[in-house]
């Protein structure tokens, strides 16, 4: 189980119920307030050769940008969802050319906000979407911190204009 050696938090997601539970559930890992999630100085400054360390680091934050990408390969588009980056170190990650940048696990704590924007941009469709929520981030290693998962997979959804 993935215990970070730190935690980098913007200082709003204790607005956010998942918020107030992650800094309850890490109350003793020591914490870094920072101003944005995507631009924390200290891990831009870091050696590449400190890669490794930087991602037993948690960053929390609230993702402001609900930007969906059309891709007709997998789904109907990309969604950038509830995490990005994830603490593993496989050689194949693009995440591995961006060391500095985002490559430790983010987690976004205004889950509702993102699935409303799904629900919304689906009933808009006049055909059912497929939405991509996994691919810049490890669900199962996020599930492990937040159990939201678990919830998730026990509701169904059906984005055909019904809802």
């Amino acid at each position: 189980m993935f215990k970070p050696k730190a935690i980098y938090f913007e200082k709003n997601i204790e607005n956010y119920e998942l918020g107030k539970q992650l800094l309850e559930k890490y109350k003793e890992v020591p914490k870094v307030e920072i101003e944005n999630h995507n631009n924390i100085e200290e891990m831009r400054n870091k050696q590449n050769s400190e890669f490794m360390d930087m991602k037993r680091n948690l960053i929390i934050g609230i993702r402001k940008t609900h930007k969906f990408v059309e891709n007709h390969k997998t789904s109907d588009y990309l969604v950038p969802y509830t995490s990005s980056g994830c603490t593993a170190a496989c050689m194949y990650c693009y995440l591995v050319c961006n060391y500095n940048k985002c490559a430790y696990l983010r987690l976004f704590v205004n889950r509702e906000e993102m699935l409303e924007k799904i629900i919304k941009v689906a009933n808009k469709s006049e055909k059912d979407l497929t939405f991509e929520i996994g691919s810049n981030s490890d669900l199962i290693l996020e599930n492990t911190i937040t159990g939201k998962f678990q919830n998730f997979s026990k509701r169904s959804f059906n984005f055909s204009n019904q809802i």
